[in-house]
């Protein structure tokens, strides 16, 4: 049975909960929109309701409840940066109290806290309730999916695998990655309760109804341009980097920068510790706690990654999150464990601690952000005559949302511009980009984590699309994007 709740446990999980909170909200605009989020704000939840669903089947590859949310969420709080992420905010925030159920149904109050402590400051799940998307929801719905397998696990009552199965369900319809956590949990259920197998079937049945329900919207919505830029990194390295994301959040290829495994080395040193207390030192319960996290999260990235290797490879980090919560969940009941004492919670007290210097650190630090496209489309400000603006191609759909003008992508051909704007990394290249030799440097501006680079010619030349995405950028892949007077006037797009 759970440990009873005093006035001093809710105090504490209050408290908690009010830091996962504010961690959340007090920095919610400070980054401007990427990538994934622009393809939500500017192309999906614009219309009508239908024209939103429509969006989803034809250009996304995720189920629709959170476009639905998020569709309702624009219309009454507008689809601004803190508007809208304010959404998913709200979800991260209220994973927070979860995570301590799920900690006091199978361990302890003290193993609870600890959980709810790990998820309120963790990097990881911090970046992810500020991303317009449907992460949040996916760990949210993920863990109530989790709460309810313990508390079945229990009491065996319909009651709690009905509402297992309901949160399950909202889970897969929130993202497609949820279906290896239930299908685990799903065969815990079986093998557990198997005495009850006439309360599980009916449970399993109606979450593989939903399942199905989805099959056709998900038959329709593969396209491998969507996921074409995924396998240019080996499987191996991209989980490695999902271990890195999952101790230290984004610091690496999602905002376009060399991985920062080293932020990692003091968050995975305590976790280590504390598998190792919960393993010499914890109760059965809370060595059973681990057990079930353990084999949820590892099980998740390796029914994911076998799933990689014999269809479709769609493994990386911010997929693999069903597994972060289950994981954070081990980690809790080994710092909790009755027989660590003080000593765990000190060392949970450290990494929380490191966490939340670390949130306030990359809330200050460009560098540790997604990209600034509303300082660069500032500073690339109007043209004067038709311009073409080179940038690595996962930038090009967040500067045409903060240009305030009308501007399109080039795919190739032959285009008529006056002005080069090229967009490189921070450290400008040692030789120049080789542009036409019309064009001469006019300015060269260093914004944080990129660089701007200006080129003018003295009269409109002709410039070819594939010449422009060869220059050098220090980024894989470049695109352009065309706007100006007579900007759209291209020849062979």
């Amino acid at each position: 049975m759970p440990d009873r709740l005093s006035h001093r446990v809710l105090w504490a999980l209050a408290g908690l909960t009010a830091i996962g909170i504010a961690v959340r909200f007090a920095s919610l605009g400070v980054q401007s929109y990427h990538h994934d989020e622009v393809i939500t704000v500017a192309r999906v939840i614009p219309g009508s309701f239908t024209e939103m669903l429509g969006q989803v089947k034809a250009s996304e590859s995720n189920p629709p409840l959170y476009y639905v949310l998020a569709w309702v969420w624009a219309k009454l709080f507008g689809s601004g940066e803190v508007g809208l992420r304010s959404l998913t905010a709200l979800f991260g925030a209220a994973t927070v109290p979860v995570a301590f159920l799920i900690g006091r149904e199978l361990a302890s109050n003290r193993a609870g806290l600890v959980a709810a402590a790990l998820v309120a400051v963790s990097p990881m799940l911090i970046w992810y309730s500020q991303e317009a998307r449907s992460y949040a929801l996916l760990v949210f719905f993920g863990a109530l999916s989790l709460l309810f397998l313990a508390r079945a696990l229990r009491s065996g009552s319909g009651r709690d695998l009905g509402l297992w199965a309901l949160a399950s369900a909202l889970a897969l319809c929130s993202h497609y990655f949820a279906v290896f956590a239930v299908t685990i949990e799903a065969l815990w259920l079986l093998v557990a309760l198997r005495s009850r197998w006439r309360l599980v079937l009916p449970a399993l049945l109606a979450v593989g109804a939903v399942g199905l329900a989805l099959l056709p919207l998900i038959l329709a919505q593969i396209n491998p341009t969507h996921i074409g830029w995924i396998d240019h990194s080996p499987l191996s390295t991209r989980l490695f980097e999902t271990g890195g994301s999952f101790l230290m959040g984004e610091t690496g290829h999602v905002i376009a920068q060399p991985p920062r495994e080293r932020y990692a080395l003091i968050p995975a040193l305590l976790i280590g510790i504390a598998l190792l207390l919960v393993a010499l030192r914890g109760s059965s319960r809370e060595r059973g706690a681990a057990v079930l996290g353990l084999t949820l999260g590892v099980g998740v990235v390796l029914l994911a990654s076998a799933a990689a290797l014999v269809g479709r490879d769609y493994i990386v980090e911010r997929n693999l999150l069903p597994a972060l919560i289950p994981l954070l969940l081990a980690a809790a009941a080994g710092f909790a464990a009755s027989g660590a004492r003080r000593f765990g919670i000190a060392l949970a007290t450290v990494l929380c601690a490191y966490w939340l210097v670390f949130d306030v650190y990359v809330a200050r630090t460009p560098n540790l952000q997604r990209p600034d496209f509303r300082e660069v489309t500032e500073r690339l400000g109007a043209p004067s005559g038709p311009r073409a603006i080179v940038t690595w191609t996962l930038a090009v759909d967040g500067i045409q949302l903060y240009l305030d003008h009308p501007s399109h992508r080039q795919y190739r051909g032959v285009i008529p511009i006056r002005e080069i704007e090229v967009i490189s990394k921070a450290v400008a290249p040692r030789r120049l980009p080789r542009v036409p030799t019309a064009f001469r440097r006019v300015g060269q501006l260093r914004l944080e984590r990129l660089t701007l680079t200006s080129y003018v010619a003295r009269s409109v030349q002709r410039v070819g699309v594939l010449a422009l995405r060869d220059l050098r950028t220090g980024f894989g892949r470049n695109a352009v994007i065309v706007d100006g007077p007579r900007g759209r006037a291209a020849v062979g797009r």
